[in-house]
């Protein structure tokens, strides 16, 4: 055979040996290393057929442990999304392996080594695209409605010095202009009657603001402006207190249907959002300037206690919250993996109320200005941080414990005609079994944690004068 015929033979058999490591490596690191994260998540969590890492243990170890034992796995490990710690070697320096760290919003299995700074809650302040579709990207068929929040924080324009303005509580100072007569004698005694609740529920307001004057500042606060009366009426609605009977409420004012029949090319808006799009602010600052002061300013108001309860059920004890659905099930998800002990017998696929209100407790105590709320806090953000209570002047307070008589109270000196005498009442699973079922609820806490909690939204029960006690009385030593 000719020599360069048998170089020509020797350098293709070497290629082929080149080609076919390579191809191997590369099969391995496709195939295995989503096993390998598996496999690894396994191994922490568990004493894995009474194997343990020695402190050599290699990619490769690991690799072939995985090829002995994968048969056994639990189906149950969760491995999606999660960002594993590979270097070139896994290296423990103890009987167990280093925890692998997961991604915001989805976390690994790290047993019983899970410190809790490795478990990282879902960010509601990356607001750019590109991490919205990452988030959405684990959620395949949510609606386009239940997306995935984005809180951001909006500051006040220095160069515009109209709008938001502070108007300091004046203990219901529109109210002294309304003439309080009614043909029928009976009815004119409870109006005066609730004139006397309301200037008590202002005063306390205003009272507990002046203690705070910190609280007097601006604050770009989401309101409901009916313009078209005199005086303009002002609403700001909460999450939880009876907002989507007031969306009712308000496009019953504006003559109409609460709820059409939807079609199979377009859902028609649901009632927050037609009432939005109808009783939108001014465009511009000055507009807002001379109408804010003016108008007959209210908001509705339950026990913080009651509300938070009502939160849970809503959106934290439920597989299917709405909206804003990728975003709670992840933190679901989270608060599970940091409050439920691996050896809880608890079964429940969902947080309980106290591992919900131990989150609530340890996310909110570094809390201290509205900013830090609006960026951390989804659903249950204190009244003074959601409508700006001390530099608004809310002139009438609607406690949602006696909303039938408030709410006709202002329809009588607002001349709501189109609500008055209606009992409208929306989600009243949620707004009457929360008030009944708190005792169930609330034994399930300590007196440490229901302190706790009071805490948090002291502030709360300060201005609009609600009491722990029921609650306290309730909870387990």
């Amino acid at each position: 055979m000719p020599p360069n015929m048998f170089r020509i033979k020797n350098i293709v058999f070497a290629l082929l040996i080149i080609t076919f490591i390579i191809y191997a490596n590369i099969n391995v690191n496709q195939v295995t290393k989503p096993k390998i994260v598996e496999y690894f998540n396994e191994l922490t969590s568990t004493n894995f057929g009474k194997r343990r890492h020695e402190p050599n243990t290699t990619t490769e170890n690991v690799i072939r442990i995985w090829r002995e034992n994968q048969n056994t796995l639990n189906e149950n490990v969760q491995v999606t999304y999660v960002s594993v710690i590979l270097p070139q070697e896994i290296v423990s320096t103890t009987d167990s392996p280093p925890p692998i760290v997961a991604e915001t919003g989805t976390l690994a299995n790290t047993g019983s080594l899970g410190k809790e700074n490795e478990v990282i809650f879902p960010d509601i302040t990356n607001c750019s695209m590109k991490e919205y579709k990452r988030k959405l990207a684990k959620h395949k068929n949510s609606a386009r409605a239940n997306i995935y929040i984005c809180r951001k924080w909006h500051e006040p324009n220095p160069n515009d010095p109209l709008w938001p303005m502070v108007v300091p509580p004046t203990n219901g100072s529109i109210l002294k202009t309304f003439p309080i007569h009614h043909q029928d004698p009976e009815v004119e005694r409870q109006l005066l009657e609730q004139v006397a609740v309301q200037e008590e529920r202002l005063a306390l307001l205003a009272t507990t603001c002046q203690s705070h004057p910190h609280l007097a500042v601006p604050s770009k606060v989401k309101l409901v402006w009916d313009t078209s009366r005199t005086p303009p009426l002002i609403y700001c609605p909460v999450y939880k207190v009876a907002s989507t009977t007031w969306a009712a409420y308000f496009l019953r004012l504006a003559h109409i249907r609460a709820s059409e029949p939807r079609t199979k090319k377009k859902a028609v808006p649901d009632a927050h959002t037609i009432m939005s799009e109808i009783f939108h602010p001014p465009k511009k600052s000055k507009e807002k300037n001379t109408i804010f002061p003016k108008s007959l300013r209210f908001i509705v108001v339950r026990h913080p206690f009651s509300r938070l309860l009502s939160a849970y059920r809503d959106k934290i004890n439920t597989l299917t919250p709405r909206p804003f659905q990728p975003y709670f099930l992840d933190l679901q998800q989270a608060i599970m993996k940091k409050y439920r002990a691996r050896s809880s017998n608890i079964t429940s696929p969902t947080p309980t109320f106290p591992e919900f209100v131990d989150y609530v407790i340890d996310s909110t105590e570094k809390l201290a200005t509205a900013k830090d709320w609006i960026e951390k806090v989804v659903c249950w953000t204190p009244y003074w941080v959601q409508c700006g209570v001390c530099s608004s002047d809310y002139q009438v307070v609607i406690k949602l414990e006696t909303m039938d008589i408030d709410v006709q109270f202002l329809a009588e000196i607002a001349h709501l005609k189109e609500i008055q005498n209606v009992h409208e009442w929306k989600n009243q699973r949620n707004n009457y079994t929360s008030s009944s079922a708190f005792p169930e609820y609330f034994r399930e806490l300590t007196k440490n944690q229901t302190l706790l909690l009071y805490q948090r939204y002291k502030l709360d029960f300060e201005l609009f004068g609600y009491s722990i006690e029921d609650y306290l009385s309730f909870a387990k030593i």
